[in-house]
């Protein structure tokens, strides 16, 4: 994934102004990264369910990973995030098409972006319980990013389980976390 960083990094570079915040190129590494997988399977892989003893499809997990991107990026110009509010059974949860389509939006709308600081601040409201109140935090920018970035590497990790159960070749480190491939890489 670092040679996608630096190729990432090198399209940025003359382009002026602030350049994104630190987690921004990792995700759209990791989108790249998802896509590579996607256009591995099958349609009927990315709808199966369930994949061995996983209820879900690899569709939903990836509808569920895109929807977080979405719901942040969506919140920037109001300075509120809401994860929660997300939409369910959407054609990326059921067509690959659609993802790839989806995945490709969102790695041109993070690479596009005008960003701020990244210690810009935000309101995350999340609900804590399914029949408590809602809670209101305030967060950053930067913070919300590196949260976006491990919720995708855990939903990959998932997703990768299904990928080998369906006999599908995986990216290289597909949904391991990047301390996991520093220590490995050191070992």
């Amino acid at each position: 994934m670092s040679a996608v960083l630096h190729e990432i990094a090198a399209a940025l570079a003359g382009t002026g102004g602030v350049g994104p915040p630190r987690a921004v190129l990792p995700l759209v590494a990791l989108l790249r990264q998802l896509a590579e997988l996607l256009e591995a399977l099958t349609d009927g892989q990315y709808a199966r369910k369930p994949v061995g003893v996983v209820s879900s499809s690899i569709g939903g997990h990836v509808r569920h990973s895109l929807d977080h991107f979405e719901a942040l990026l969506g919140g920037l110009s109001a300075g509120a995030v809401d994860y929660d509010r997300r939409q369910r059974g959407t054609d990326v949860e059921h067509c690959r098409k659609a993802a790839l389509e989806a995945i490709n939006r969102l790695e041109q709308r993070l690479l596009a972006s005008l960003w701020v600081s990244g210690s810009q601040p935000l309101r995350l409201s999340v609900l804590l319980t399914p029949d408590g109140p809602r809670v209101e935090v305030t967060t950053t920018l930067e913070r919300e990013l590196a949260y976006v970035l491990s919720h995708t590497t855990h939903h990959n990790a998932l997703i990768a389980v299904m990928a080998r159960l369906l006999g599908v070749a995986l990216p290289s480190h597909f949904g391991y976390a990047p301390s996991t491939v520093a220590h490995r890489e050191r070992a």
